[in-house]
């Protein structure tokens, strides 16, 4: 698949020190959830999850590296 920006991001995360990717990791996760793991919960937007039923990823992602097995980028 040419030019996959989302797959070359990933990809990119081998090349990565382990200390910057759980870096990465942690911005990511403070901005997606700022009141972390235990963040609220909108029943609407359950109910819409519900109906949606996501497909499978459209595309294969590479197998985790890591040699403490699945880190939380590759998971």
């Amino acid at each position: 698949m040419p030019d996959d920006p989302i797959r070359d991001h990933i990809e990119a995360t081998t090349n990565r020190p382990e200390r910057e990717t759980r870096r990465l990791t942690s911005r990511i996760v403070a901005s997606c959830w700022p009141g972390g793991a235990a963040d609220r919960t909108e029943p609407a937007a359950l109910n819409w999850v519900r109906r949606w039923r996501p497909a499978t990823a459209g595309a294969e992602l590479p197998a985790c590296s890591c040699s403490g097995g699945h880190c939380p980028v590759c998971n």
